[in-house]
């Protein structure tokens, strides 16, 4: 073999290493699933006799795994992200009550999931209104100290932004999912406290 063949030979090899790495390493491709961004630990779903929906985003056309488990049920449902990257499955109905894990799973790639906890299952309120929905709890030590007696009972915010066309999810949260206590609650609307307590 002359000096020429060797050097074409090693650059062979050296092609065909980078793409083996290139094929072998690829959790960067597979590193966007996700829940939609309304889903986090300690919110609520709507109980039976409803199905609730879970989505979120993954990789194109990869199969997606949904696992439910806690005290009242343990489901296993299976999807595939459509040509948007969106998956969704509908849960079947669930007994008021929690707490319970939601891990969304890449079916065939292992170690890539991702989990929500401390899930509880009951009735979701939804509150909006005008200028009243902003006013803030003040003076109220005494109502804020309760707010930990009562810890099925969670809270989030959206945030306001306005878009001239349709959004997929959320672009801003104010609050996320909480379990009441004195600071948290403490930052909410009066008005959803008032039926909340």
């Amino acid at each position: 073999m002359g000096k020429a063949d060797c050097h074409h030979f090693l650059a062979r090899v050296l092609c065909v290493l980078l793409l083996i790495i290139l094929l072998f390493n690829r959790p960067t491709i597979y590193g966007n699933l996700r829940f939609a961004s309304y889903y986090e630990d300690h919110m609520v779903l709507q109980k039976s006799p409803e199905r609730a929906l879970l989505w979120g985003c993954g990789p194109l056309g990869e199969q997606v795994t949904v696992y439910v488990q806690g005290p009242n049920t343990q489901q296993t449902l299976a999807t595939v992200s459509d040509e948007s990257g969106m998956w969704r499955v509908m849960l079947a109905p669930v007994e008021a009550g929690g707490p319970y894990n939601i891990t969304a799973a890449l079916t065939n790639l292992q170690n890539t999931y991702v989990t929500l906890v401390d899930v509880l299952f009951g009735d979701v309120w939804l509150c909006s209104g005008q200028s009243n929905m902003f006013f803030k709890l003040v003076n109220a030590s005494g109502e804020l100290a309760l707010a930990s007696k009562y810890p099925h009972v969670r809270f989030f915010m959206v945030g306001l932004v306005q878009k001239d066309t349709e959004l997929l999810d959320l672009t801003k949260v104010d609050i996320s999912w909480s379990v009441p206590n004195e600071s948290k609650t403490s930052l909410g609307s009066i008005t959803v406290y008032s039926f909340m307590y």
